[in-house]
């Protein structure tokens, strides 16, 4: 089963995208932190990355402007 972490401002909109991106194989969601920027929250999705083994990648498309930023993880099989 592989794993894969991630960043958002909107942890609801981005589960459901994940789940239907991994419809059948979609396993433990978790909102891990959140963080009032964006830089904290990517070096914590890099932290996670690398010490779980996961997949991450850099990015998003929510505005740097966020009050809020989540760091999640979450378990899928294949692609």
């Amino acid at each position: 089963m592989a794993c894969r972490v991630g960043i958002t401002a909107d942890p609801d909109r981005r589960e459901r995208e994940w789940r239907s991106t991994y419809p059948h194989t979609f396993r433990k969601w978790q909102i891990v932190r959140r963080y009032r920027s964006r830089s904290s929250a990517q070096a914590e999705e890099d932290r996670l990355a690398t010490l779980l083994g996961c997949e991450a990648h850099q990015g998003g498309r929510e505005p740097e402007s966020a009050i809020w930023w989540y760091v999640y993880k979450f378990h899928h099989d294949g692609y």
